[in-house]
């Protein structure tokens, strides 16, 4: 009697289990594995895509320029679905990773193919000859200006829906939404900037280009201002410049020391305000274009403060 019971146990407790797997939801698709190299394409690739795929970044601390991707980076774009950077100009690693993706079904996108890039500013005429890489003479930072911004994620949501043509519908929706509201940022600090009679502004770090020529303003680079404890020859240069240009406020990327800070404060008495390039994650909950509002709020705001 006690076997009956326990195969009747057994039996009952066998059919549960089937029951409960025949109604379990089926899993859902986590659509395409897709990888960024830095924050603002990850940015954009996310708002286009929306929840439709998994995106990440590969480089999120720092900035882009002196980078190179680690073995387990490499890996990472070898196992993804789509890898997404931004310009073969900046990120000239992508070009050497073909030996690297052989074995590899990845899709390899660069997200401003097509845009209209600058000259840097002061090699304009230079020619491309033997010798010259012609791409090192081309200003890749597009992202701070808002419609160059809304130009990239178009051709963003255009190149995801070649690859996923299902969802083509959904990247285009996505990208017109954020182009819209770039494009209105950029109407509303156009009228901002019209109206400040200081159209000159310093940076230690030169990533702003478009933006100034966007809101018909004047970039000034100081590339003696680093990270690091400046020499006092570079001190008497940093000096010189600030005299000659009647500097009050040089803008600095966030990260750099206390201690540099207020040598500089010191000895040149300048302020020192910090003016994201968006090259590194801002580790915040704002979207894209919330932290590009929040830079162009701190120049207009320096700006409208001086009267020289």
């Amino acid at each position: 009697m006690f076997k009956f019971y326990r195969a009747l146990l057994s039996l009952l407790l066998t059919l549960l289990i089937l029951g409960a797997c025949q109604h379990k939801p089926p899993k859902e698709s986590q659509g395409l594995n897709i990888v960024t190299s830095f924050y603002p394409i990850y940015a954009m690739v996310k708002e286009v895509s929306g929840e439709l795929n998994d995106v990440r970044m590969i480089q999120s601390g720092q900035g882009i320029h002196e980078f190179e991707p680690s073995v387990a980076d490499i890996r990472a774009i070898h196992d993804a679905d789509v890898f997404i950077y931004h310009s073969h100009i900046l990120e000239s690693w992508a070009g050497r990773l073909d030996t690297n993706l052989k074995q590899s079904n990845v899709i390899v996108l660069e997200a401003s193919k097509g845009m209209n890039l600058q000259r840097v500013s002061g090699l304009e005429d230079v020619p491309v000859v033997d010798g010259i890489d012609e791409a090192t003479l081309y200003d890749p930072h597009t992202w701070v200006d808002p419609i160059l911004v809304a130009e990239e994620v178009t051709l963003i949501a255009k190149q995801l829906a070649m690859i996923d043509p299902d969802h083509a519908t959904t990247y285009q929706q996505n990208a017109e939404k954020m182009a819209e509201n770039a494009e209105k940022m950029a109407e509303k600090f156009t009228q901002r900037f019209a109206k400040t009679k200081v159209k000159t502004f310093v940076t230690q770090h030169t990533a702003f280009a478009y933006l100034a020529k966007r809101f018909g303003l004047e970039q000034l680079g100081i590339a003696t201002v680093t990270n690091q404890e400046p020499s006092p020859r570079q001190l008497a240069e940093i000096k010189e410049f600030i005299d000659t240009y009647q500097v009050t406020t040089i803008f600095v990327e966030r990260g750099i020391s206390d201690k540099i800070a207020k040598t500089l404060a010191t000895s040149t008495k300048v302020n020192l305000k910090v003016l994201e390039p968006l090259e590194a994650d801002p580790q915040n909950n704002l979207s894209y274009l919330d932290n590009l509002e929040a830079n162009l709020t701190i120049l207009a705001e320096e700006l409208e403060t001086r009267k020289d």
